[in-house]
């Protein structure tokens, strides 16, 4: 695919998919001319901010000579905009909980279930004070619950960018969902957690890969987020709604064919895939982190430009 100057930036506050509570899915996403950013999921946010501040990923960033806040207040008060909840599992809320009382207002937006769930089953009072503007009385209205509608855009104040939300499967009980992020005519797709279409007998990561096809044939696509959690050797009836690295290409193979069914092998060649929600476990002799980096680059046959994210750093896309 053509390179073309970036027009985005990320930083990953959280990049894991479990075990470790410091490093959980949380992702900082600003147009490449600007420093408001969104937080797409909120699983980890003060420890977050904290590595990516001793990375340097903020020194672009002004802190008022006057100011009584440290750099990473300063970014999540003033230059964090708005946080997208793709769902409402605790690896991918619980920075926002943990932020909340020391927050400044801000709107959470979700589709219609998740925000439901977060009203009725986080911020009611018996798991954690309401700091939202709906639900159990009192509400704190620190935050304001925004819902998104498949296929629309929403305008997110304070920032250049405008969020789409498609949903995606993830179990029996919830619905994840991607969000496809516009800077401009330019785009970004992030995509909560999900499982492969054949396993969740629905077809939302197919529906979705016929929304980015014009975009990618166009060179307006610069990169794609999806989780890869689990090694290949992952019983189907034990993915709990996520990917392995056969099924994650599997699924491209299919969006290559779409793109350009006389010529799939190369139609993806040079996109930035960016793997995250890996799950570490304890495990002394087969960690599954270098496992899936090594199984993802041994199925890599498109020629997509695999990055590993990882927490505090700075990526341009």
């Amino acid at each position: 695919m053509s390179q073309s100057p970036p027009r985005f930036v990320c930083i990953p506050l959280g990049a894991a998919g479990g075990r470790d509570e410091g490093n959980l899915s949380a992702y900082l996403i600003a147009a490449s001319d600007s420093h408001d950013f969104i937080c797409l999921d909120a699983g980890t946010i003060a420890t977050g901010l904290a590595v990516a501040a001793k990375r340097g990923s903020f020194d672009d960033v002004s802190l008022p000579s006057d100011s009584p806040l440290t750099l990473e207040g300063e970014v999540l008060h003033h230059h964090v905009k708005g946080y997208f909840i793709s769902h409402g599992y605790l690896d991918h809320v619980e920075g926002l909980v943990q932020a909340s009382p020391t927050d400044t207002g801000k709107p959470i937006f979700a589709m219609a279930g998740v925000l439901d769930d977060l009203e009725k089953h986080l911020f009611n009072w018996k798991l954690w004070p309401n700091f939202a503007d709906r639900g159990v009385e009192p509400c704190l209205n620190i935050y304001r619950y925004e819902e998104l509608r498949a296929g629309i855009a929403k305008t997110v104040p304070g920032t250049p960018l405008r969020v789409t939300a498609y949903p995606l499967s993830h179990g029996p009980h919830t619905d994840s969902t991607a969000f496809l992020i516009a800077s401009g005519d330019e785009y970004l797709l992030y995509m909560g957690d999900t499982g492969p279409d054949a396993v969740e007998q629905r077809n939302t990561t197919g529906d979705l890969w016929e929304v980015i096809v014009p975009l990618l044939r166009s060179g307006r696509l610069h990169g794609i987020f999806v989780e890869t959690s689990y090694i290949n050797n992952r019983p189907d009836a034990q993915l709990f709604s996520h990917l392995t690295p056969r099924w994650l290409f599997r699924a491209l193979r299919q969006l290559a064919e779409r793109v350009d069914a006389a010529a799939p092998q190369t139609a993806l060649a040079g996109l930035t895939v960016v793997i995250t929600h890996i799950k570490p476990d304890f495990s002394a002799t087969a960690p599954p982190v270098p496992c899936v980096h090594r199984e993802l680059h041994e199925e890599n046959d498109l020629g997509v430009q695999l990055h590993f994210a990882e927490q505090g750093e700075k990526i341009l896309l």
